[in-house]
């Protein structure tokens, strides 16, 4: 090994053994050019960075990403009428075997993002016992150290396998809705739909609280939303119901024809290091969002409980 690749994985190293808060500035310093106001928050990012390390209902969060678990507190709130048909759930990878087909499903892990297998069409028996190793993989994987999100570590790890929404040809378009609570039963929402996930460019449209007029769109190759209208008026009503108990949440759906499906819930979205919030967007989601801080959390001293594993939480 080289002096120069022998100092780097020691500087690596180091870097990881820093505590969370501390790499996740280091992060944030790299992307943007300047360190977070952790004490002050004020921008999208710095909020998220603040709920991550400051203050947040951690046990609360992990239950609802939860892509198992938050079905059935869906289902109480808004009806299961909105939950994608689900085909199989465990915690065991080889019961994947006995599904009689594979063909139209989505399987991923309930624990994180980024882990998932879209079949399109049937797998032969090959790729099978590869997608089984990899879900395998996916079970052993600890979430919260990609993200630096603890929140995850609250999560028992099971795979889920859902019906493929879409036209069988392409991935789904996701519509996501950034809730900020007013506190006086209104919202402010920025609609951030992404479309193009396997094309050779992403594609992102920003709506600011309206449904016609986009504020920021992001290698748009013309995606024409007024056919779906109806459907995002009801998915953004949906969405309230979903983020009365919290200030600011993240909720994903999915349009087949005219019908919306639930996504998820996310609390942390990019970790708290998203990009691609142009033209003040980052700030202007900073002032949407009347962050519940006590007065306790802003000494600036980290409180979260880091569990060391689920049983320790």
């Amino acid at each position: 090994m080289s002096l120069k690749k022998g100092l780097k994985q020691g500087a690596l190293q180091c870097f990881k053994r820093l505590p969370w808060v501390y790499q996740d500035s280091l992060y944030y310093f790299k992307k943007f050019r300047r360190l977070p106001n952790l004490r002050s928050p004020k921008d999208f990012n710095e909020k998220l960075l603040y709920r991550k390390f400051i203050y947040g209902d951690y046990q609360c969060y992990g239950r609802r990403s939860d892509k198992f678990l938050v079905r059935e507190h869906v289902a109480g709130i808004i009806g299961d009428q909105y939950l994608i048909p689900l085909i199989h759930e465990t915690s065991d990878p080889e019961t994947l075997l006995t599904l009689p087909s594979w063909n139209g499903t989505v399987i991923k892990p309930n624990h994180g993002s980024s882990m998932v297998e879209l079949l399109l069409q049937e797998p032969d028996d090959q790729q099978k016992r590869q997608i089984v190793q990899r879900c395998k993989d996916w079970l052993k994987t600890d979430f919260a150290t990609v993200g630096r999100e603890a929140h995850y570590r609250y999560i028992s790890p099971r795979i889920v396998v859902e019906k493929c929404i879409g036209d069988g040809k392409s991935a789904p378009i996701d519509y996501k809705f950034h809730m900020f609570n007013k506190q006086d039963g209104t919202f402010d929402y920025v609609l951030q739909i992404i479309y193009n996930r396997f094309g050779s460019a992403l594609s992102m449209n920003f709506y600011v609280n309206n449904l016609q007029e986009a504020f920021h769109r992001i290698r748009d190759t013309g995606l024409d939303i007024a056919p779906k209208l109806d459907a995002l008026s009801q998915a953004l009503s949906l969405s309230k119901q979903l983020a009365s108990d919290f200030d600011y949440v993240r909720v994903d759906w999915y349009i087949e024809e005219d019908r919306v499906w639930f996504g998820e819930l996310t609390f942390t979205p990019g970790a708290g290091l998203v990009t691609g919030l142009e033209k003040g967007l980052s700030r202007m989601m900073g002032d949407m969002w009347i962050q519940n801080r006590p007065e306790s959390a802003d000494k600036l001293r980290p409180v979260v409980h880091i569990p060391t594993t689920l049983e320790s939480a």
